[in-house]
C-alpha cells in the first residue's frame, strides 16, 4: 500500500525541523490547511484544485518531487472519493411589503410585472450629457481667423515688429522699455 501525502509531508517536515507555523509563513498556506493536508482531510478545501495546488508548493518548500505527492494524493483518492457537501436545505421564505392602501389583483399582477430597476435614467443622462458637451464646444469654437482688432499684432512678412512691452536684462537689472 502507497504512503498518505499527509504523512509523506508530515514525516519530511519534522525531519528537517520545522513548525507548521514556519512552513505556513514560508509556502503562504494558511496553517489550517497544512493541518488538513498534514491529517488527509482534503474534502475540508472548497475544490480541488486547493489540494493539488497546495499539496505542491509543500513539496517542493520541502525539496520532495511534487509528482510524487500528487500521486500518492490521486491513489488515496481513489481509494475513498472526495466527498461532498451536504445540501444545503433551499430558503423558500418570501419577503412582501405590505402597504395599507388598498389593492385589487390587477394592481399587484401589473406591479409583479414591472422590472425593479432600468438603465432609462442612465441612459438619458449620457445623452444629455453628450448633447450638453458636443453644444458647449460648438458655443466656444472660434472661426481660426484673426479678428479686426487683433490686425495691430500681426506681423508682415520682411517688416519687423517690435513688441510694445519689450524687457531687456542690463547690467543694472531688468529695465522696462
Amino acid at each position: 500500500m502507497m504512503e498518505t501525502p499527509g504523512l509523506m509531508l508530515k514525516r519530511e517536515r519534522e525531519a528537517r525541523g520545522m513548525t507548521l507555523s514556519e512552513l505556513a509563513r514560508v509556502t503562504r498556506i494558511p496553517e489550517s490547511s497544512l493541518e488538513h493536508i498534514e491529517n488527509n482531510e482534503f474534502g475540508e478545501f472548497p475544490a480541488e484544485v486547493f489540494v493539488r495546488g497546495f499539496l505542491r508548493n509543500y513539496a517542493r518548500q520541502l525539496s520532495l518531487p511534487a509528482s510524487e505527492v500528487i500521486q500518492a494524493y490521486e491513489a488515496l483518492e481513489s481509494q475513498q472519493p472526495r466527498h461532498q457537501a451536504e445540501p444545503q436545505p433551499e430558503v423558500v421564505e418570501e419577503q412582501r411589503y405590505y402597504s395599507t392602501t388598498p389593492t385589487t389583483e390587477a394592481s399587484v399582477a401589473a406591479n409583479d410585472d414591472a422590472p425593479r430597476f432600468t438603465f432609462r435614467f442612465a441612459y438619458i443622462a449620457i445623452i444629455l450629457i453628450a448633447v450638453a458637451s458636443v453644444g458647449l464646444s460648438f458655443l466656444f469654437m472660434g472661426t481660426g481667423e484673426a479678428e479686426e482688432s487683433d490686425a495691430d499684432y500681426t506681423i508682415q512678412t520682411g517688416e519687423t515688429n517690435e513688441s510694445p512691452f519689450l524687457i531687456s536684462n542690463t547690467s543694472e537689472g531688468w529695465i522696462a522699455e
